[in-house]
């Protein structure tokens, strides 16, 4: 299947040298504002050392070889390169966050819908093995209670941000803040298990940009609670634990489900995870594809409506936060 990567940061770097482990999959190209780091990042890859070069999402679509485009372009571009790319007859891998609010995923599935592609979300966390082995386990901890999420990694940018430069993490018109960064990885995980909640509440600390450096999200399900704790201006232990009456489960680096542990209320332990896989991000591009394969216009792990669920809990965390983005009064 040939793929164009949009953007050539870190996360396509992994999740590239990933997709290299799949039969199925070639890089066809990579789309990047300038000849010159196209350039440098295939020199990272020589594997793909042929790959062409676009320099305009114009191009991607144009190109009637390509057959699907992973977009990780900053947020705020999120939803304007997806819907050029699946009006175009392409299928769509969006990094996460989906889009920059609600109104743009709905105008994104819309339009996959419209021109019959498929559309996912690119979070890699539900196809991970130790994902299944963790809905196995839930059954463990009994009635579930509550649900302690934790990622705080203090950002590499945080310093040039305090010596009064302006990096594109920090900034609201690239759609991005703490919460979208990395409090988005617990609170999937979260949904994906128990669905929609109840109630939100929010709050935080707002840099003088406007965006949360860091901050905790209170989530009610009436017979059950959860908090998403988040920060990129300080750093945590990162352990997620799900409680229940007769146990818990302890999950070390949320994101990519290193290691889960059950702990019964007595203290006795049992390992649940298998092995850590160094290319994690292989099982959401080969989900992906089999997915385009079978015609489906949407995953059946990573589907719309927990796209849209976690997406509302976004929007309504960050208004009583206080983050706007500037694609939220034009989108």
């Amino acid at each position: 299947m040939n793929f164009v990567i949009v953007g050539t940061n870190f996360i396509s770097d992994t999740l590239l040298a990933a997709a290299n482990t799949l039969n199925d999959f070639n890089l066809y190209a990579v789309c990047s504002r300038a000849v010159s780091s196209g350039e440098a990042f295939l020199a990272k890859h020589p594997q793909n050392a042929q790959a062409k070069i676009f320099t305009s999402i114009e191009q991607v679509c144009q190109d009637h070889n390509v057959d699907a485009v992973y977009i990780a372009a900053p947020n705020s571009l999120h939803k304007q390169y997806a819907v050029m790319c699946l009006e175009a007859g392409k299928h769509v891998l969006g990094e996460k966050p989906s889009a920059a609010n609600s109104k743009e995923l709905a105008s994104i599935i819309a339009t996959a819908k419209k021109h019959q592609r498929l559309y996912m979300e690119a979070m890699m966390t539900t196809h991970l093995p130790n994902f299944a082995r963790l809905q196995q386990a839930m059954v463990k901890i009994g009635t579930p209670r509550k649900y302690i999420g934790q990622y705080s990694q203090y950002s590499s940018r945080y310093d040039k941000y305090k010596n009064g430069e302006r990096p594109n993490t920090f900034l609201p018109e690239f759609a991005n803040g703490a919460l979208v960064d990395l409090g988005i990885y617990p609170l999937y995980l979260l949904i994906a298990l128990w669905g929609a909640p109840k109630s939100v509440s929010a709050s935080g600390v707002l840099l003088d940009t406007g965006v949360d450096g860091a901050g905790d999200v209170l989530l009610n399900y009436a017979d059950k609670q959860a908090v998403i704790s988040y920060s990129k201006i300080s750093q945590g232990d990162n352990i997620t634990e799900i409680q229940g009456e007769l146990g818990r489960i302890r999950i070390e680096a949320v994101s990519q489900l290193k290691k889960i542990e059950f702990i019964a209320n007595n203290g006795e332990r049992e390992l649940m995870s298998i092995a850590f896989d160094e290319h994690f991000m292989k099982f959401e591009v080969e989900h992906f594809m089999q997915m385009v394969s079978q015609k489906k216009l949407q995953s059946d792990i990573n589907t719309h409506q927990l796209a849209r669920n976690v997406m509302a809990v976004l929007d309504e965390a960050r208004k009583q936060l206080g983050v706007i983005y500037p694609n939220d009064t034009v989108s």
